[in-house]
């Protein structure tokens, strides 16, 4: 269940108990009475008065004293007093009782068109189980009766009769007191302790207790109406303190209304004045208002809610109802929350002199599509407690499509919440401003923000000023977000002023004005601006203020529109991200420092200067991108202008290279002007390196070199040269796997194996073979072997110069090896896709690739030595995928690739028992050819103007290779091998060409001279026809290094 929903519905305390009534009789009495007493609130359980009384006999006679209509009763009585006619007067005395047996008859009953001056009751009235104990007019629709003084100091009802008092009347002639007085007791057991209906009542006071053990303590229903209600004793219902459904003029409670759902239920009409001095207590809520209207509450005293169902409040409205004004200074505190409209509005409400709002979830909500109106706190208090709401979660809550006016709080109330102090949520509005004004105000969130507008709308501005202040545990003191906006802009201002936390502009939320810092106010953050935010108006931070940093990383077309003034002599620091614009430059007229970091578009003044700077600070470009235009490819320079624009000092400056017009960086006034060039740094571009920028401020002179190893030509040298270094170390592996299975295959010498190259590049595929296989093994009877192997790799690689960069390889090979008289005859082949990426580059191919082996023994030696020589050849084509990314600009292109080779190896067998020491030699040719590529701009314009193209690339590289492999036959079906090595490049150096714009470059990419291996295998035979083993290559050198391990089964046949 969401807790700040507002939305809940209380239905059992709004239903409607005479329509539930199971014997009614349907006379035009009875009609005419259910007509007053459609809203009456009572469980289904309680027999409502009229019910009871439809039982009622005949009355017998009381004995009294009786002169001139006037009855005094002082001793016991055990039937009904019934007063009927005019001019009547009864008074029971501190002696006098009347307590009746029979269930439907009443102490006193006052006849219809009766009129009684005064009744005085100072002893005791119980009427029967089933009725009131004093009933004033009929129950079935007869005409009322009036009273002009009912006052009642002694008991009525004691527990004992199933209503206390109960008023009747029709519309036509309804029933009148003028002044209903209560001092004593008025008690019900199982209906309400009093009842009005259809009852004009001029003044009703309340000093002595009036409770109801099932119902309500006060029900005063539909045709009633009541000019003056002051309740300074007890009122308290089982269910309700006080249920209305009528029109009162004042309402005061200086006493207690207690109720165990509801201290006060509005179920329609009007309360002029509603005033409470004293406690009201209700389980469910304070004050629950449905169809109904308050003109002006007041509350000095305490409303309670104290049960956790999260539909409750202090004071809650449903269904249209409308409570015009509010002032409390007292206290309203809530399980839940302490005002809540979710069905109706809100006029204004004020809250000072010490008053203060709880509710658990929220002091104060305006659910889905209601209203408040003006919202006035006022912290200025004679008691010395602080005027605030509070809440454990928000302090105010706004939901969707609600509507407020004007906020304002001042003099140092508080507004606090331990999520959010302000929340506005999805469309909620507020037309007016939002004011936080005088010392020691706050507004004060927790984890959350502290004035928070999600997707909300603010038509006027948020002013802090005069002290206040706007903060967060989280360190967000305003954030507008989502859609938010905020129209009319945000000033802080003022000495002792602060925002404790940033700004935060964020989503697509739009602040639609300036943003001032001034008059001395501090925000101990900074100014956010990211996403698609947008700010409208201009950024000013003022003499003697102080705002952290500006960070605007908007990616939205405008932006931070305005410009931005820093006047103050406190250090700022402004960001501006990759993609955001700042409109109208940067200018600094204070005595601080002023550092700032570009990496989007900062346009110029109204002087064309792009930052100025007037004051005696230093202004330090700690890092700027000068951009270029996209369609000229000409700069946009930064000017630096102003009185100071010595003090301007430029620690790096970055060309944006997309689209750049190489012709622009032959002068250095294209790139920066207006400054001392003695205080020009470092000068570059934000591409990978290819393009790179030196600057003589001594000369003025800016030179340009270009550099291919560190271009998409370079990278894609690396990532071929990598690949294929790491897939020729696999195969020697898996082909040697293969071929190895004839010697294990053979029972006669099983000792007897010819070890496998574990090569890179420049290595061929060579093989575990069995040296004196032609010799010993040509008998057995496996001539055949037969593999199918997906696999996986990883390798890094240096891609962008200074970068290693992590690349992923998939792929499956087929091999086969047959054993003839001549040697061991190998073939294979296999594709595999490889995917690497970097800052700069993604480079990810599809190789199609096969090749042919060969192992002989040449000669024994005198003492069992092996000699013998392996060869193979090889080729590949390679199809390329290339992206070039220069900031969120990209190029591709996608040429082909064809690599081949052939090789050949010595080697020697040293056999000592189980174990076989082999040392080879080797010498290898590889060859390649990369196809002529022009980049194509894919996503914005990576290229330089004129393109960038990369010249056919020819490989010829020769290469020579030494390695010792130990081979282990540990048990008959447990073989390991181990093998290292190195490779040596003979010829490291290979020329490239490429063009940028009208600019031809060549280069030499520098291969490693040294590249080490080692591969290692675990070698189980299962039987004569399988083999399994588990595998590992590794490669090294100064560029990267490559894994790859797998598992391995070969078939035999």
């Amino acid at each position: 269940m969401n807790k700040t929903a507002l939305t809940k519905t209380y239905t059992k305390d709004i239903q409607n108990s005479c329509l539930n009534s199971k014997k009614i009789v349907l006379s035009l009495a009875t009609i005419s009475f259910l007509a007053s007493c459609t809203h009456a609130t009572l469980t289904p359980e309680i027999e409502t008065y009229e019910e009871t009384d439809r039982r009622t006999k005949a009355r017998s006679a009381s004995r009294s004293t009786n002169s001139n209509n006037k009855t005094t009763i002082s001793s016991l009585q055990n039937s009904t007093q019934t007063v009927s006619g005019t001019g009547n007067t009864l008074v029971i005395e501190n002696g006098g009782t009347i307590t009746i047996s029979n269930g439907s008859q009443q102490a006193v009953n006052f006849t219809q068109d009766s009129s009684t001056s005064t009744f005085l009751n100072k002893g005791t009235l119980i009427g029967g189980n089933n009725t009131a104990s004093v009933q004033l007019g009929a129950n079935n629709n007869n005409n009322g009766v009036t009273i002009k003084t009912f006052d009642n100091q002694g008991i009525i009802g004691n527990g004992f009769s199933k209503f206390g008092v109960t008023v009747w009347g029709t519309n036509s002639s309804k029933s009148t007191i003028n002044n209903f007085t209560n001092s004593g007791t008025i008690y019900s057991n199982t209906g309400e302790s009093i009842y009005f209906g259809n009852a004009n009542i001029s003044s009703f006071a309340n000093s002595g207790t009036i409770k109801s053990k099932q119902g309500a303590g006060v029900n005063i229903s539909r045709g009633t109406s009541i000019e003056n209600f002051n309740n300074t004793g007890t009122i308290e219902g089982k269910e309700d303190g006080i249920r209305i459904n009528a029109n009162v003029k004042t309402l005061k409670n200086t006493g207690t209304i207690k109720g165990h759902a509801i201290s006060i239920k509005s179920l329609g009409g009007t309360i002029d004045q509603l005033i409470n001095e004293g406690i009201m207590d209700g389980k469910s809520a304070g004050i629950y208002m449905r169809r109904s209207r308050v003109k002006t509450l007041t509350n000095s005293g305490t409303i309670n809610q104290n049960n956790s169902a999260t539909w409750s409040a202090g004071i809650k409205l449903e269904n249209g109802s409308t409570i015009e004004n509010i002032i409390n200074t007292g206290s309203i505190r809530s399980n839940a929350f302490g005002i809540s409209v979710t069905g109706g509005k809100f006029g204004t409400l004020t809250i000072k002199d010490g008053g203060q709002v709880y509710g658990k979830y929220s002091a104060i909500g305006v659910g889905r599509s209601q209203t408040l109106g003006d919202l006035y706190i006022d912290g200025r208090s004679s008691n010395g407690r602080v005027s605030g709401i509070y809440s454990e979660e928000h302090g105010i809550l706004l939901e969707d499509n609600s509507r407020t006016q004007k906020i304002e709080l001042k003099n140092g109330g508080i507004i606090k919440g331990n999520i959010d102090g302000i929340r506005l949520i999805n469309s909620a509005s507020l037309s007016g401003e939002m004011i936080l004004s005088g010392e020691g105000s706050r507004v004060e969130g927790g984890r959350g923000v502290g004035i928070l507008n999600r997707s909300g709308k603010i038509e006027g501005s948020i002013k802090v000023e005069d002290g206040a202040t706007v903060t967060a545990t989280s360190n967000r003191a305003i954030a507008n977000s989502g859609s938010g906006s905020i129209t009319g802009g945000i000033t802080v201002s003022g000495k002792n002023t602060k925002l404790q936390g940033n700004i935060i502009n964020m989503g697509n939320a739009s602040i639609g004005s300036d943003i001032k810092i001034e008059d001395g106010a501090k925000v101990e953050g900074g100014l956010v601006n990211q996403d698609n935010g947008v700010i409208s108006g201009s950024i000013t931070v003022d003499k003697d203020s102080k705002l952290d940093s500006i960070t605007n990383t908007s990616t939205s077309s405008t932006g931070i529109s305005g410009s931005i003034t820093n006047n103050s002599d406190n250090k700022l620091e402004i960001s501006n991200g990759e993609g955001a614009t700042i409109g109208g430059g940067i200018t600094n007229n204070g005595n601080a420092d002023l550092v700032i970091s570009n990496q989007g578009s900062v346009g110029k003044d109204k002087n064309g200067n792009t930052v100025t700077n007037n004051g005696s600070g230093s202004v330090g470009i700690k890092d700027w991108l000068v951009s270029t235009d996209k369609n000229t490819g000409k700069l946009d320079t930064v000017v630096i202008g102003g009185s100071g624009k010595d003090n301007v000092k430029v620690e790096n400056i970055t060309v944006d290279q997309s689209n750049v017009d190489l012709e622009e960086l032959n002068d250095i006034n294209n790139i920066i002007s207006g400054v001392n060039q003695n205080n020009i740094g470092n000068i570059g571009t934000n591409g990978s390196g290819e393009i790179s920028l030196s600057y003589d401020p001594i000369t003025g002179k800016l030179t340009t070199d270009f550099n291919l190893n560190a271009s998409i030509s370079g990278a894609t040298f690396r990532s071929l040269i990598s690949t294929t270094s790491r897939r020729s170390t696999f195969i020697d592996n898996v082909m040697g796997n293969s071929m190895q299975s004839f010697a294990l295959a053979s029972s006669s010498k099983s000792q007897s194996i010819a070890m496998s190259e574990k090569g890179n590049l420049y290595a061929d595929a060579s093989d575990y073979i069995k040296s004196d296989l032609n010799n010993g093994s040509y008998g057995s009877n496996k001539e055949h072997s037969l593999f199918i192997l997906p696999y996986t790799s990883s390798q890094n690689v240096e891609l962008s110069l200074n970068e290693e960069s992590k690349g992923h390889t998939k792929g499956t090979i087929i091999g086969y090896s047959t054993l003839k008289d001549s040697g061991i005859y190998g073939v294979y082949a296999g594709y595999e896709d490889t995917k690497m990426g970097s800052t700069y580059f993604d480079i990810n191919n599809r190789t199609y690739y096969a090749g042919l082996k060969y192992f002989n023994t040449l000669f024994t030696t005198e003492k069992g030595q092996e000699v013998y020589i392996k060869a193979q050849g090889k080729a590949a084509l390679i199809k390329n995928d290339l992206t070039e990314k220069i900031g969120n600009n990209e190029a591709k292109a996608e040429p082909n690739s064809y690599a081949y080779g052939v090789n050949t190896a010595l080697g020697m067998n040293f056999i000592s028992n189980k174990d076989i020491f082999s040392p080879e030699i080797g010498l290898a040719y590889e060859g390649g050819y990369t196809e002529a590529f022009s980049m194509k701009d894919t996503i914005g314009q990576a290229t330089v103007k004129g393109g960038e193209r990369t010249y056919a690339n020819y490989l010829n590289l020769f290469s020579t290779k030494t390695s010792l492999t130990w081979f282990r036959d540990w048990l008959p079906n447990l073989k390991t091998s181990v093998e290292l090595g190195a490779k040596f490049n003979i010829n490291p150096k290979v020329e490239a060409e490429a063009r940028f714009g009208n600019i031809k470059v060549s280069d030499e990419f520098d291969l490693p001279r040294v590249q080490k291996f080692v591969s290692t295998s675990f070698i189980v035979p299962v039987n004569e026809a399988f083999y399994f083993s588990l595998n590992y290559n590794g490669m090294f050198d100064k560029d990267g290094n490559t894994h790859t391990g797998f598992a391995q089964f070969n078939y035999l046949w």
